[in-house]
């Protein structure tokens, strides 16, 4: 309460919008707008939240505004969100507007979302004639052109110097972001306990080899990928290792390629879980051959439980894995042989604890964890700037 009165007393109460097309509650990106959310709440500033679609709880404290929206196609249906959400905030006065997808006319956008002009910088002329392109280019071009008033909180370096590259946005328009990893992903004193009790409601036996994968969008993370992978073990290493798949998506597709290359008893698929912390303790590999991924949550998450890692090069915070010694890189372009090759040398390595201590050496030197108080102070900026402009 005290803290509330400090900052009424500056002057500086803030009334915050924040915007996302869909919110669920396992996702990477959900998850880092709830814990920028909180610290505003903290501060005792006022939340208000705009949606398409909310599943799962809401956030105590957040006026949250399901926008009912319509469209023959996808992008049509996030046109009519943009324009009903602009209606809305014509008629409040928000201090800051803050967007997790790109949307017009924000002060601030958590740039989650990769460059959409680079992904179709090679496509022909006619493709990007298309109704769906030209909305999303639209949109990309109001956050980052150069007329655009946009702050920019960045989560990978890749993709800020892609956005320079297409749109000369300047760099007081560009806030690089530390990772904000949730410290309760943090390894604690009793993880050995904790992995032989999860491991057994598992029903895994000691001998068992976990490898885990944790995200939604199977293909993006190349969940198909991995099965190809387990089947190619030798026999003897099969018949031991088990891969769980925690994440929502739809799992028919796999259910049946997991049966046309015979890993079907050794594949089991969990759903979305509230309990990755647990997951993280128990398995011995973290599996990530990501065909794309501007940063890659998971991997941070796995290195500071101490959970050795396999990744491909195109995540953003690969890099991390190769300053830490943590783990394997798949490098680009991808190479199933060679994902094949180290899932072998990594499950019959010797080098485990090796990997895990030194993931957790590099976790405790570095700053793995402050993005939503840094999100949060990037903000604050912009309301003051803004302030002081009026």
């Amino acid at each position: 309460m005290f803290q509330l009165y400090y900052y009424v007393l500056l002057g500086f109460f803030m009334r915050l919008a924040f915007a996302l097309y869909k919110y669920f509650p396992y996702g990477g990106l959900a998850r880092d707008f709830m814990r920028i959310a909180n610290v505003c709440l903290k501060k005792g500033y006022t939340v208000d939240v705009y949606v398409m679609e909310w599943h799962g709880d809401l956030i105590a404290g957040c006026d949250t505004h399901v926008l009912n929206c319509s469209g023959w196609t996808n992008h049509a249906k996030v046109n009519h969100f943009h324009r009903q959400l602009s209606n809305q905030l014509k008629n409040e006065k928000y201090d800051v507007v803050i967007g997790f997808n790109k949307i017009s006319n924000l002060d601030v956008y958590y740039a989650a979302d990769p460059c959409y002009a680079d992904k179709f910088a090679e496509k022909n002329f006619l493709h990007k004639l298309n109704p769906r392109y030209r909305f999303y280019a639209g949109v990309e071009e109001s956050v980052f052109g150069i007329e655009s008033k946009t702050v920019c909180l960045m989560i990978s370096d890749i993709q800020a110097e892609l956005f320079k590259k297409y749109y000369q946005i300047p760099n007081d328009h560009l806030v690089m972001l530390p990772p904000g990893i949730d410290p309760n992903r943090r390894r604690p004193i009793d993880a050995d306990e904790k992995r032989l009790r999860f491991r057994h409601e598992l029903l895994l036996e000691e001998q068992d080899l976990l490898v885990l994968m944790v995200g939604t969008g199977f293909k993006t993370k190349g969940v198909d990928r991995a099965m190809m992978a387990l089947a190619e073990l030798p026999k003897e290493l099969l018949g031991r290792t088990k891969l769980m798949v925690v994440g929502e998506d739809d799992i028919a597709a796999y259910k049946r390629l997991a049966n046309q290359i015979g890993v079907t008893e050794n594949v089991r698929f969990m759903g979305g879980r509230p309990d990755v912390p647990a997951f993280l303790l128990a398995a011995d590999l973290l599996l990530h051959p990501a065909r794309k991924d501007n940063t890659g949550t998971v991997i941070l998450e796995a290195m500071v439980a101490g959970l050795p890692m396999l990744v491909s090069e195109v995540c953003g915070y690969a890099k991390h894995v190769v300053n830490s010694n943590a783990g394997k890189v798949i490098s680009a372009p991808f190479s199933q042989k060679k994902l094949n090759q180290l899932l072998v040398e990594m499950l019959s390595s010797n080098d485990k604890l090796k990997w895990s201590k030194s993931g957790l050496a590099y976790a405790d030197t570095e700053d793995l964890y402050s993005m939503p108080e840094k999100a949060v102070a990037a903000i604050e900026k912009v309301a003051r700037d803004k302030k002081n402009v009026d």
